[in-house]
């Protein structure tokens, strides 16, 4: 049996990225086709610092995202001037994410306090993809509990329709640390495209995986 394999560094988007994020928050009709497609454009948006692709990609189906959000997550932009815009959001992941300082890198072993990377956390994660039999691609550079790393793993999951797989990962994974990372982002951004992008995501996932929201 050929292993699958989780290339977070393709941030390419499905065809319909908004009609899979509202099929996916809308009740899980078309699960198979909506999920993993919108835990795709979740990863995305979450795995680097903003580029011209992300950003154009999120401009072409931005009157259709700003129904699921409720909002415009495009909202203080000036999409005019597309370098621009899209300097001003790599600036916001990097003062979010990366540093130098009052930041909160979406990684599950930093967010839950274990003080370093590639930490127990990390270490569960890397062996839940082996039991899982998915690969992580030799060229990518990000740790195992990457959140665009769980993200695709989940993706993964509901492709190949191992419903009950991707429910316990995401309880004892991805939801136990989100909420952290949703206040962090809420606290820190000057703008609100992360703070949208984060709860969107947390609600997805409370939904889809039955978990009480907070």
């Amino acid at each position: 049996m050929l292993q699958d394999q989780m290339k977070p560094g393709d941030r390419s988007f499905p065809a319909q990225a908004s009609s899979a994020l509202a099929g996916a928050l809308g009740g899980f009709e078309e699960r198979a086709e909506t999920v993993p497609a919108a835990l795709r454009v979740l990863a995305s948006v979450f795995q680097r610092e903003a580029d011209a692709p992300l950003l154009e990609r999120l401009e072409a189906c931005s009157a259709d995202l700003s129904k699921v959000f409720d909002a415009d997550p495009l909202g203080g932009l000036d999409l005019g001037d597309r370098e621009a815009a899209t300097e001003v959001l790599a600036v916001e992941y990097c003062r979010l994410f990366i540093g130098p300082s009052g930041h909160m890198p979406p990684v599950e072993s930093i967010v839950l306090g274990e003080g370093q990377f590639w930490g127990p956390s990390t270490e569960k994660v890397a062996d839940f993809y082996k039991t899982m039999r998915i690969a992580v691609a030799r060229d990518c550079r990000m740790v195992p509990d990457h959140i665009s790393m769980e993200l695709d793993c989940l993706a993964i999951l509901e492709e190949k329709q191992q419903g009950e797989d991707a429910g316990a990962f995401a309880r004892g994974h991805l939801l136990r640390w989100l909420p952290s990372l949703v206040d962090h982002v809420e606290e820190r951004a000057a703008l609100v495209f992360y703070p949208m992008w984060a709860k969107v995501l947390y609600e997805m996932l409370s939904e889809l995986y039955a978990v009480e929201r907070l």
